[in-house]
């Protein structure tokens, strides 16, 4: 099973998880969290980001979700990414995390595909009247 990390700004993946949490019914193994403020200090994020990836990696490898494409985490986690072993996607809501889980039994490509899939897909332009 891939392991699954959320580097995030604030509290953004510690709330993301407690909802899947809430959705799921059960808090999903192999899963955790990891704030990044904006003047982090790199070189001790990379020792921090290392360990958590150590302890969520199986054997299957991990995937990071991230917030914001070229924002700090995303900057941070750029050299720790290694093809078929820790991948990444950014944007991450809530959609893309419950797909995340959901499929992570999978390779990483398939992975990959449904958890992107599973946050464009949780973006819906919600009318008047509309059943949800």
């Amino acid at each position: 099973m891939i392991g699954i990390l959320l580097i995030t700004h604030g509290e953004l993946g510690k709330s993301l998880i407690e909802c899947a949490i809430h959705v799921l019914g059960d808090r999903p193994k192999l899963l955790d969290s990891l704030t990044i403020e904006n003047d982090c200090a790199h070189e001790n994020m990379y020792k921090e980001i290392s360990e958590k990836i150590n302890v969520l990696d199986q054997g299957d490898g991990v995937l990071i979700l991230t917030d914001i494409f070229g924002a700090t985490p995303c900057n941070i986690i750029t050299k720790i990414i290694k093809s078929g072993k820790v991948n990444a996607i950014a944007g991450v809501n809530l959609s893309m995390l419950i797909r995340s889980i959901s499929y992570r039994h999978e390779s990483f490509d398939v992975l990959i595909a449904k958890a992107i899939q599973g946050a464009q897909d949780g973006i819906i332009h919600i009318q008047s009247n509309q059943t949800c």
